[in-house]
């Protein structure tokens, strides 16, 4: 279900393509010239395609791709491979596809700052190492097969992929090589629409902002940890009376009880802290499943999720104090980008 109060931001930015291209079959053209304004006028080159924006800034030094998957066995993962510019593909055109250098990866986690891992090779499979573009259309899918279940769901794996050949036509230089990012959902993960209250027990100012946008993401097959999307912040932002601030080290993780799977409720089983349980030098310490709260996570009858009603207690110093306590009801509003 979508809230169209909630406007989901944009992670992605568009890349320019190149302007100029090299008037040769099988070279490549150009990686730095002036954008294009209109794309009819261009001549077309083989590149990865994106019907919307990438996740990484023009400053990059490869396209980001962000993609999640629910936890399977096995799913497809489709990697569009397009004829982009003003003509369709004036015949079959085979696209030849490879894994790319891991220095790919590195240099793109140097730049951007990132820490993508590359994904092992035991948990994907490539059936094919060509995709063909058929005569008279502009794009082509190429199939990636991934084992979610096997992910280890603790790390960001990314699959960096390089178009080598074309059997006509120009590969794009700035869209051959690309960095996949890939992640596994499970069936809590998401982004909300949070309305409660937070009590802070050391100081009767501190109060909760609501609403708010979170995510939920994946971090076990039944265990989503909170990250404040509105504030990019994985810590929970509360206002002060004179501006927000943040408690530092405390992060809820959510686990949940799936054992009853003909049910479409499953209770909040228990909340821990993200930070380390307990925090072994700071102050905020194991958060707290509250039993007087409601704690349950419901879903529609498709399996779509609906709310988490959600009482929790973030506890401070070795006696494990009560310090902050969040009652709190999550709305689905749709997929995590």
């Amino acid at each position: 279900m979508q809230n169209n109060s909630v406007k989901i931001k944009k992670m992605k930015k568009i890349f320019n393509l190149c302007l100029v291209f090299l008037g040769v079959t099988g070279l490549t053209s150009c990686l730095d010239e002036d954008p294009f304004f209109d794309p009819e006028a261009v001549e077309n080159v083989i590149e990865f395609y994106s019907a919307g924006n990438v996740a990484s800034p023009a400053t990059a030094p490869y396209p980001l791709f962000i993609n999640s998957f629910e936890i399977v066995p096995e799913v497809d993962f489709p990697i569009v491979v397009g004829y982009s510019g003003a003509d369709v593909a004036p015949e079959d055109i085979t696209v030849t596809i490879g894994i790319a250098n891991e220095s790919v990866l590195e240099e793109y986690n140097e730049s951007e700052g990132t820490h993508y891992e590359l994904l092992p090779a035991s948990v994907y499979t490539l059936p094919s190492t060509t995709v063909t573009i058929p005569k008279g259309e502009r794009r082509a899918t190429y199939i990636v097969k991934l084992k979610t279940n096997q992910f280890d769901l603790t790390k960001n794996f990314a699959l960096p992929l390089t178009i080598t050949n074309a059997s006509t036509g120009i590969v794009s230089g700035n869209f051959n090589t690309a960095v996949f990012s890939v992640g596994a959902k499970n069936r809590y993960d998401g982004l909300y629409e949070v309305e409660g209250t937070m009590i802070d027990r050391t100081n009767a100012a501190f109060k909760g902002y609501y609403p708010k946008t979170i995510a939920l993401v994946t971090q076990d097959l039944n265990s989503n940890s909170y990250y404040d999307y509105d504030q990019e912040n994985v810590g929970h932002i509360f206002d002060t009376g004179a501006g927000l601030s943040v408690y530092g080290t405390f992060t809820a993780v959510f686990h949940f009880d799936d054992s009853n799977t003909t049910d479409l409720v499953d209770p909040v089983a228990s909340v821990t802290n993200a930070a380390g349980q307990p925090v072994a030098t700071g102050t905020m310490r194991a958060g707290m499943i509250e039993p007087t709260g409601v704690n349950k996570f419901t879903f529609a009858a498709d399996g779509t999720p609906l709310t988490m009603e959600v009482t929790y207690t973030m506890t401070q110093t070795a006696a494990m104090v009560p310090r902050t306590t969040w009652t709190e009801t999550y709305t689905y509003i749709g997929p995590r980008p």
